[in-house]
């Protein structure tokens, strides 16, 4: 058996020569074949969940192989969806559910009911979205970039009206002053002029929060009714529809891309299509392969894969410690047990901030440093768990410890920096 380090090295050097190994094996390739090839046809939750060729793939993709069994389980995730801070994914203390549920939306999207006033003389509220991340800087709509959803509000009992928004190089031309430099005000007066040029014109504006994010906003309007003049009875007579109140909504939902498209995300429901949701899919596939069988032979290899693909996007020692793996890569370095699930918070604060201590986690993002650092993990896991493999590292362990630095230069010898 190799040792630890070895293996991690000799995946990681190169690592997409080593994902198109993986992807190039008959199993893996027939699978993924599959996935391409259907994953088109699949429109709904019940689509996705009754394939369960389809079904396996993504679940694995997403890390949540174990999970796959449990069906009622990931249809709720799935219903519900990610955009609301609400949903049943973002309640749960694990981000690979979240991922799952943005990755397979299928045309879900946001929606907010606004409300009554709550004592005399107060205004109903209006209903109100705003998008949950903030514009970029600029937009390249020059070439075949589209960003498009559905905007869609209920008036009364009876009545929904709605548009879809495309922002293309078409749609923009001659409203802005550089197809390739879109700024976020000039998207936010582009979807606000769609607007008035649909029937929700007068009954939802959209603008720019102070932000940056993308708003929309349900409006007050009188209906003029049939003859469209102010006055008169009967099916002429005025209507006037309040702005807030319980019966008036508004929701925002994926619509399909224009052909040959390619999406855009302004914050709100793009539609990445079938075939841009199928590249991500399977390269999270082929990744998680690559871990799931370099750790069926070595755990600690495993984790130092998965410490590799998690550890530049870490922002605070508290993104580890909510991460059973990543813990157990920290811990390892720093020397520390692992804790229990009784665990005060005072507890959790104090490990917290030892690991903030030992590991440099902004530095986690210079792939030199992160590598460095990996390669300490697996020296040491190597001493701790694989001295049969290395007879060597018996030597460095006992009740005095390990010399970590002293065994990483040992190791790194035989396969070079």
């Amino acid at each position: 058996m190799t040792d630890t380090l070895t293996s991690y090295r000799l995946i990681a050097k190169d690592l997409p020569a080593s994902l198109a190994r993986k992807a190039a094996e008959p199993t893996v390739a027939r699978e993924t074949a599959y996935y391409e090839a259907h994953i088109g046809q699949v429109k709904t939750v019940d689509d996705l969940l009754g394939d369960q060729r389809l079904y396996a793939y993504a679940m694995k993709a997403y890390g949540l192989e174990e999970m796959t069994y449990a069906k009622a389980f990931m249809r709720k995730v799935l219903e519900e969806g990610a955009a609301s801070a609400a949903s049943f994914a973002n309640r749960l203390a694990d981000d690979r559910y979240t991922a799952f549920a943005k990755a397979f939306s299928f045309g879900q999207g946001v929606s907010a009911t606004g409300a009554d006033a709550a004592r005399f003389g107060e205004r109903a509220r209006a209903a109100t979205l705003s998008a949950p991340k903030l514009l970029a800087d600029a937009y390249d709509f020059s070439g075949r970039a589209e960003a498009s959803f559905l905007v869609e509000s209920r008036l009364d009992a009876t009545t929904t009206q709605s548009v879809t928004i495309r922002l293309n190089a078409q749609t923009l031309a001659g409203r802005v002053q550089d197809l390739s430099k879109v700024t976020p005000s000039e998207i936010a007066t582009a979807v606000a002029a769609q607007i008035e040029g649909s029937d929700l014109k007068g009954k939802v504006q959209a603008g720019l929060a102070a932000d940056g994010s993308l708003f929309f906003e349900t409006t007050a309007l009188t209906d003029l009714g049939a003859d469209g003049a102010y006055g008169g009875s009967g099916l002429n007579a005025d209507t006037l529809v309040s702005a807030g109140g319980a019966i008036r909504t508004l929701a925002i939902r994926n619509v399909p891309l224009s052909a040959d498209r390619t999406a855009v995300d302004v914050g709100f429901g793009t539609d990445l299509g079938p075939d841009t949701m199928a590249l991500t899919v399977t390269q999270a596939y082929l990744r998680q392969s690559l871990e799931s069988d370099a750790g069926d032979t070595d755990t600690g290899v495993r984790l130092a894969l998965y410490f590799a693909r998690k550890g530049p996007s870490l922002s605070s020692a508290y993104d580890i410690l909510g991460d059973a793996a990543l813990s157990q890569v920290a811990n390892t370095v720093i020397g520390l047990p692992a804790t229990s699930g009784a665990a005060t918070s005072e507890a959790l604060a104090k490990r917290a901030q030892l690991i903030a201590d030992k590991i440099d986690i902004a530095g986690l993002r210079d792939p030199a440093k992160l590598d460095a650092f990996l390669r300490r993990f697996a020296a040491i896991w190597d001493a701790q768990n694989n001295t049969a493999s290395a007879p060597v590292l018996a030597l460095f362990t006992g009740a005095g410890g390990i010399d970590a630095e002293l065994l990483l230069n040992r190791q790194t010898a035989r396969i070079g920096a």
